[in-house]
């Protein structure tokens, strides 16, 4: 029959009780049944953990959160059911139990992850958003970590692209924090994505949660990509956590003179990443195609529209470099770009920079 959520939680709800030990007796026994014959036989009399008291205020713990888990419409994933995410189960000590909101794909549909810096550049923006929606394109889920930064970008870019994402979090699903964070989740689940915590309702997000994250988030899979990242960073053990579990792990290489750019200049130094210099060979090195809408040609309603369109591609320019090739005045060249802008052909970013619209 194998074991059941109830009785797994009951486990964890054991005082002193660590999760390594957990998984291991969920591993060791077949079934609860199983265990509860070795408890009898004085087998794990060592532990000296499980007094009737004891389990008796376990499995009221564990009724609590079952029955909060089925108030908030959270489904509980144990690692010995058989919809238990295929590549997270093979990591080193893996997540007894997932708390899930959402759809989890099958496990035919790769994962790719996401991650960086809170703090990111304006450059670190732009590939984030390139490889998020390429990801996209080329049919697979983008996993990040619903942080600040290049996490929200991450599933923001991927959600406008009509895409499926995955966002892992330090806390319960019912603390998700900041509030522009819970939005994002929320956004999430209604175009068919997850939102998962191995942290039962109720539990807020500690310093010592996020490492743990971490490990779920390179984990769940194929592979690993970090677009910006300092020294120290969090983005850096989630590589260092995928390169322990044999994930392909990738890096976008930066700016020698930024410090945003020197953990992925350092993975890809110390051999730990390849580098990711396109979103087109980053997918194509995992055997996937990213399958690009066509874009009707662009029409202009003037020769400066399309000298200045044809003057802008993925690098930002400034809106006085770009007056001074198209050779028009400030006011005339922001007019015609911002009319450009309203037609979805170039986009505005903070400074007055322009690019075109991918």
């Amino acid at each position: 029959m194998g074991w059941q959520a109830a009785e797994i939680l009951l486990l964890q709800s054991v005082p002193g009780l660590s999760a390594r030990t957990v998984l291991q007796l969920v591993q060791r026994y077949p079934a609860f049944e199983h265990f509860q014959s070795a408890l009898a036989a004085g087998a794990l009399r060592q532990l000296g953990l499980f007094t009737d008291s004891v389990l008796d205020q376990a499995r009221s713990r564990a009724r609590d959160i079952l029955q909060r888990c089925q108030q908030l419409g959270i489904r509980i994933v144990t690692v010995a059911d058989a919809d238990y995410p295929h590549l997270l189960r093979h990591i080193p000590y893996p997540p007894v139990v997932l708390y899930v909101r959402g759809q989890l794909q099958s496990e035919n549909v790769p994962v790719i992850s996401i991650v960086g810096t809170r703090r990111c550049t304006l450059y670190g923006r732009l590939c984030a958003e390139r490889f998020s929606e390429a990801c996209v394109r080329a049919g697979a889920v983008v996993c990040s970590g619903l942080a600040q930064g290049i996490d929200t970008i991450a599933h923001q870019t991927a959600l406008r692209a009509h895409g499926i994402t995955y966002a892992v979090v330090a806390s319960g699903l019912d603390r998700i924090q900041p509030v522009s964070a819970a939005r994002l989740a929320e956004q999430i689940l209604e175009y068919g994505g997850a939102v998962l915590s191995e942290y039962p309702p109720g539990t807020r997000a500690l310093p010592a949660y996020f490492p743990q994250r971490n490990r779920i988030i390179s984990g769940l899979a194929r592979a690993v990509l970090v677009v910006e990242s300092g020294i120290p960073g969090g983005a850096l053990l989630t590589a260092h956590f995928a390169f322990d579990q044999g994930r392909d792990v990738y890096a976008i290489p930066g700016n020698i003179t930024s410090e945003k750019s020197a953990g992925t200049n350092m993975l890809i130094r110390r051999q730990i990443a390849t580098p990711a210099l396109s979103p087109e060979d980053f997918l194509a090195d995992l055997g996937l195609t990213t399958l690009a809408p066509a874009a009707p040609a662009p029409t202009f309603h003037s020769p400066a529209e399309e000298r200045l369109y044809a003057l802008l591609g993925s690098e930002p320019l400034h809106i006085d470099v770009l007056s001074d090739r198209a050779g028009l005045p400030v006011h005339e060249a922001l007019a015609h770009l911002l009319e450009l802008e309203f037609r979805g052909l170039v986009r505005q970013l903070p400074g007055k920079y322009f690019i075109r619209s991918a």
